[in-house]
């Protein structure tokens, strides 16, 4: 006979039965809507996931465009390199296994003994692959063939990680027209926050400085797109079958206007160890033919692995001599006794001066200007404006300014290119230069208390004051020589695509008026041409036998106590101008003795005098 007790506890167990049966079934219930939503309802998406498990998008990296100089000779090109890099979307899901392939990475060593890989590079590459999915990740550049070898063996072990080859700059001459080339190196934080990036990806490689940057979206290319399979380690395995890859577009290549030529011997004739620069240009269109700045830098150490470029980059950007400043578009001095042309010039456009005007005040050493006496850096006596410009006679020089007035100064002056606004080269970082009137000496100076005085015309008619680029330099003496307009600076000659095609060329552009009576321009000629070919000269060492070259010499002043600038400015031949040369050297002296001779080599080498550059 049951008790009541009995009775609870096969009901209790009943219940708990009942109970435990129907979680098995909701249990089941749950997995079946599950198996039922992952089958049916998700079924697309699902095999979506599974395809992009097994089928992976691979981008094909235009080759970038080619940059070469006139006569075709190439100047840039690019390199294969291999790259030892992360594929976010194959490496393991879990935490624990990621840290293993981690771990494996960092015990990997060569032959020598030594770890293949970088800890930090290894560390950086795996936390930006929390974002970046469907892009390699690098943290080993330019790979040895031993370094892949040892990867493809271990690649079972190491998930994720791929081989990757990728073109590289490559500069052949080395330093040789560095600050025109440019460089290229991967994009940067700043950089893709900024509009003309927004087609960008980190990590791409972008152009930086130079033509790698003014025509970067023409080296481009277009990217192409290949699809692969791959295996559980991430290995490719080939081509989906029936899917066709899109081939990628090469960018354009572009032929400079750069003589390769004339480029190494105005590099060969400006010490590395010294400050200065030079401009070569066509003033018949612009065509930038040589320019140099020193100190140079090697462009291909940015093509280098990651521990070796910043190596560089460090040298190259704690360097006090400034090997990064283009100086020949970005830096600005003041341009000396070249300004003496533009102040002649002035003088006989306006009736103030003529060639047989002689002023009543000889030069004695020097000028009396109120209880200031202004001196001049010798005693050439009783001069025209031809004479004054052949010795470059500082008294001379503030009578006609004051008689001129600088108005009429800074407006000659901007119809050949100086000025605040830059001449537009196409090249970033190109600076303007500074015409001063009583408006602007006022504002540029009004924290200092100085006032714009009509004395000041005295140093600004010489030239000392204003601030112009050697790239200005050129353009104005070239300009005046032609008498026919200013053009417009420029590297591109062509761009061309990968079959050699041209798809655009440069159109000359006139960009300032460049004009003035015939009668200046034949007494300006006449001024140039007395410079180098009368014995008394100043600027005779820039000479080339058989042409007839025009040219003005320039010490400009910069810091008391210091050697001054050295300017020397030149074109030829006069009657027919093919070349204009700009030349400057810092804190080096007189710019005949200094710049000439440099200018002489580069006017040598374009005539054809080679053999004659050392007489």
């Amino acid at each position: 006979m049951f008790k009541a007790t009995d009775s609870n506890y096969i009901q209790n167990r009943n219940w708990s039965v009942l109970v435990f049966m129907c979680a098995v079934l909701l249990l089941f219930a749950v997995l079946l809507l599950r198996l039922f939503s992952l089958q049916y309802t998700h079924y697309d998406e699902n095999l979506q996931r599974s395809e992009n498990n097994r089928i992976r998008k691979v981008e094909l990296i235009a080759e970038r465009g080619y940059i070469y100089d006139r006569n075709g000779i190439v100047l840039v090109r690019n390199r294969p390199s291999y790259q030892i890099a992360l594929q976010a979307m194959n490496l393991p899901r879990k935490k624990a296994d990621r840290d293993s392939v981690f771990r494996r990475l960092l015990r990997i060593k060569d032959k020598d003994g030594t770890p293949l890989f970088d800890s930090a590079a290894v560390d950086t590459a795996f936390q930006r692959s929390n974002w970046i999915k469907n892009r390699p990740i690098r943290f080993l550049e330019d790979a040895s063939q031993e370094q892949v070898a040892i990867i493809e063996e271990r690649s079972s072990e190491l998930p994720g990680v791929i081989t990757v080859i990728e073109s590289r700059r490559e500069y052949p001459y080395g330093t040789l027209a560095s600050h025109v080339l440019g460089y290229t190196s991967e994009i940067s934080e700043e950089q893709l926050k900024l509009p003309e990036y927004q087609n960008y990806s980190q990590g791409d490689r972008v152009g930086q400085k130079g033509l790698e940057q003014g025509y970067d979206q023409e080296f481009r290319g277009t990217n192409g797109i290949k699809l692969v399979e791959v295996n559980a380690s991430g290995r490719e395995l080939g081509l989906v079958k029936g899917v066709e890859s899109q081939a990628p577009v090469p960018g354009l290549h572009l032929v400079s206007t750069i003589d390769l030529k004339l480029q190494k011997v105005a590099e060969a004739a400006i010490p590395d160890s010294a400050k200065g620069a030079l401009v070569a240009i066509d003033p018949r269109n612009g065509e930038i033919l040589a320019m140099v700045s020193s100190p140079r830098l090697d462009p291909n150490i940015f093509s280098l692995k990651r521990r070796e470029r910043n190596k560089g980059w460090a040298q190259v950007a704690l360097d006090s001599m400034r090997p990064l400043t283009n100086r020949a578009i970005s830096g600005t001095y003041t341009p000396a006794s070249v300004f003496k042309l533009v102040t002649a010039g002035a003088g006989l456009e306006n009736g103030v001066l003529s060639e047989t005007k002689y002023y009543s005040k000889p030069c004695t050493g020097g000028y009396q200007y109120g209880a200031r006496y202004q001196k001049c850096w010798g005693t050439h006596g009783n001069l025209n404006v031809v004479h004054a410009i052949r010795l470059s006679c500082d008294v001379f020089f503030y009578q006609a300014g004051l008689d001129i007035d600088m108005a009429r100064i800074n407006e000659f002056g901007r119809r050949f290119g100086l000025g605040e606004n830059p001449l537009g080269v196409d090249i970033p970082g190109e600076k303007g230069g500074w015409l001063p009137d009583s408006a602007s000496f006022n504002a540029k100076n009004k924290r200092l208390g100085w006032r714009w005085a009509r004395g000041l015309i005295l140093n600004l008619s010489i030239g000392q004051g204003q601030l112009v680029t050697p790239l200005q330099q050129a353009v104005l003496v070239g300009s005046l020589a032609t008498g026919k307009g200013v053009y417009r600076p420029h590297f591109m000659k062509e761009l061309r695509d990968f079959n050699g095609n041209v798809v655009k060329r440069f159109e000359p552009e006139i960009i300032r008026p460049g004009n003035m009576k015939p009668e200046t321009h034949r007494v300006l000629m006449a001024a140039m041409d007395s410079v180098v070919n009368h014995p008394g000269g100043t600027g005779k060492r820039g000479a080339v036998p058989g042409i007839r070259v025009g040219a003005k010499t320039g010490s400009g002043e910069w810091k008391k106590g210091e050697k001054t600038h050295a300017w020397y400015a030149a074109v030829a031949p006069l009657e027919n101008p093919e070349i204009a040369v700009a030349v400057i050297m810092e804190a080096a002296g007189g710019g005949g003795a200094v710049s000439g001779p440099i200018a002489r080599k580069v006017l040598m080498a374009y005539f054809g005098k080679e053999d004659e550059v050392k007489k």
